[in-house]
């Protein structure tokens, strides 16, 4: 399931049916640099630049 991403909050990401996750939170914080890095300089996975805390 896609979620757009339109700002600085969080987003909460439901629905992880047969996985270990029952559910999956992200807080964008500089909402226009990240897409700025994405559109423009990123080539690799945006997976590599996420910040993952339990």
């Amino acid at each position: 399931m896609e979620i757009p991403v339109t700002g600085n909050e969080a987003y909460s990401m439901p629905d992880f049916t047969g996985s270990a996750v029952s559910s999956l939170s992200i807080t964008v914080n500089e909402y226009d640099a990240l897409w700025e890095m994405i559109r423009n300089d990123y080539n690799g996975r945006l997976v590599d630049i996420l910040d993952v805390a339990m």
